[in-house]
């Protein structure tokens, strides 16, 4: 692992590491499944588009950190953006934790529906 020199934050990405920007990138250019507010990633995430990691360091997040991300052995992802604009990633390292996570997402927008 590298050393981080990440300037990131206060902002949107506060607190996040380099991949749920990279996710969140990605989410901007049709990527990942919608469900509700969430959008999931299974792996290979393929976030290595060079016009999202140049934002990514335009953002704040050093090189290695960016790097670092395709280090990380999850079986999924999910990012959301919250009622206040800041977003948020979740990392799932089995496929049933991805699975029940994404089972509890469609149950949520099954029920908000179901309340409209």
């Amino acid at each position: 692992m590298s050393t981080c020199t990440c300037k990131v934050g206060p902002g949107k990405f506060e607190g996040e590491p380099a991949m749920a920007y990279l996710a969140w990138e990605s989410v901007l250019n049709g990527g990942g499944e919608s469900v509700g507010p969430y959008e999931f990633f299974k792996r290979p995430y393929g976030f290595d588009d060079p016009e999202a990691v140049q934002a990514a360091l335009d953002y704040g997040y050093c090189a290695a950190c960016i790097a670092d991300y395709d280090d990380d052995e999850s079986y999924g992802l999910v990012v959301w953006e919250s009622d206040q604009g800041f977003v948020y990633l979740a990392t799932y390292a089995t496929e049933k934790r991805y699975l029940k996570a994404l089972d509890c997402a469609e149950a949520e927008e099954e029920e908000q529906g179901e309340g409209e």
